[in-house]
């Protein structure tokens, strides 16, 4: 793990570590005479400094962000050989938005589209500071399919054990789902998510992360501290709300193209519909016949056809059970069938009773 360059720790007039901050930061602060270095890497503020006084001055300095190092990560062990995980490099998709963005950035792929291949993923133990709140920041990618049965996970376990945790053990410790907007991400650019997750360490000695991933990939990229993205304007899908699941890097233009009915083009070639039926004045009639969102509606719609083609067939059915029921009653005299079965009935019994009393006789 990483802390992003904050590597100079900040102590407290009395000595306590209330943060990490930049050498350069930490310069800056020695220089205005709002601190002094204890060491290279440790500075202790002034009681008098203003910093010192008004903590919103260096909140981020105060903060403990770690990010992903892709080349830190690997399989479970206990993960089984089905773990799918693998390491790449791509273009930076925020290179040119963010000064300080290289052009290439590597990338670290968790999980598969196929069924029962459940990825785990960790990076092993790390040694944190005991009762101390941590940000793990990360961009994400992908980790949804169209039929919404995904899992897209981090899970954080504190332990005494200075060995990779079992699966099961990991399900004993805090889970995040970052799927289907279970925890809303601050930022969201050209397919990718900006993820800020905040926990507070325990007295235990090692700190583990593990991602888990399954019917879905997921990829996950190095991140900065929230405050470099503060400018960043949000770019996202105009078709976000209508499709059934996120971008993923493994295809072209994000989605599948194979004439689903969520690709790009489709969804374009419908929003174009609907914009020439409303244009000659039947766009009232096509809102009124397929509802004011044709895509989102149509998986709503086809399924309540589908139940009520359903219901429909079930009460034809009955309907017929009861006309071949009737009609077999009809062809059949049941009294004299009856009739007829409890005279063999009692036939066979008195031939029992004749026997037995021969028997014993």
């Amino acid at each position: 793990m990483e802390k992003n360059g904050q590597t100079v720790r900040v102590l407290d007039e009395h000595g306590t570590v209330i943060g990490y901050t930049y050498p350069k930061r930490a310069k800056g602060l020695v220089k205005k005479c709002r601190a002094e270095f204890v060491s290279d890497q440790v500075i202790r503020l002034y009681k008098q400094c203003p910093t010192y006084e008004n903590m919103e001055d260096i909140e981020m300095d105060h903060m403990n962000f770690i990010t992903i190092n892709p080349k830190e990560w690997r399989r479970n062990p206990d993960g089984g050989s089905k773990t799918v995980c693998d390491r790449f490099v791509i273009s930076n998709p925020l290179a040119g938005a963010i000064p300080s963005a290289p052009s290439m950035v590597e990338i670290l792929s968790v999980g598969a589209w196929d069924w029962g291949c459940i990825s785990h993923v960790t990076n092993g133990f790390q040694a944190l500071e005991p009762n101390t709140e941590y940000h793990l920041v990360f961009w994400l990618n992908g980790g949804e399919n169209d039929r919404s049965d995904e899992t897209c996970q981090l899970q954080i376990l504190f332990t005494d054990d200075n060995v990779t945790a079992s699966v099961k053990e990991f399900e004993t410790g805090l889970c995040y789902r970052l799927n289907r907007a279970y925890i809303k991400p601050l930022k969201k650019y050209n397919g990718w998510e900006y993820y800020d997750i905040p926990f507070t360490t325990t007295q235990a000695r090692y700190t583990q992360f593990q991602f888990v991933a399954d019917r879905a990939p997921m990829a996950l990229m190095k991140a900065e501290e929230p405050d470099v993205y503060r400018d960043l304007e949000d770019v996202t899908d105009p078709y976000e709300k209508q499709r059934p699941q996120r971008h993923n890097i493994i295809f072209e233009d994000g989605w599948p193209s194979d004439n689903r009915w969520y690709s790009t083009e489709n969804l374009a070639r419908a929003q174009d519909k609907n914009a020439s039926n409303t244009a000659s004045g039947n766009g009232q009639a096509f809102y009124s016949m397929h509802g004011a969102d044709f895509v989102s509606d149509f998986r709503e719609s086809f399924e309540d056809m589908r139940v009520e083609i359903s219901e429909e067939l079930r009460d034809e059915l009955e309907d017929l059970q009861e006309e071949i029921l009737d009609s077999i009653h009809d062809e059949l005299d049941i009294d004299s069938l009856k009739n007829e079965f409890m005279e063999s009935v009692r036939g066979a019994m008195e031939t029992l009773r004749e026997a037995f009393q021969s028997r014993n006789s």
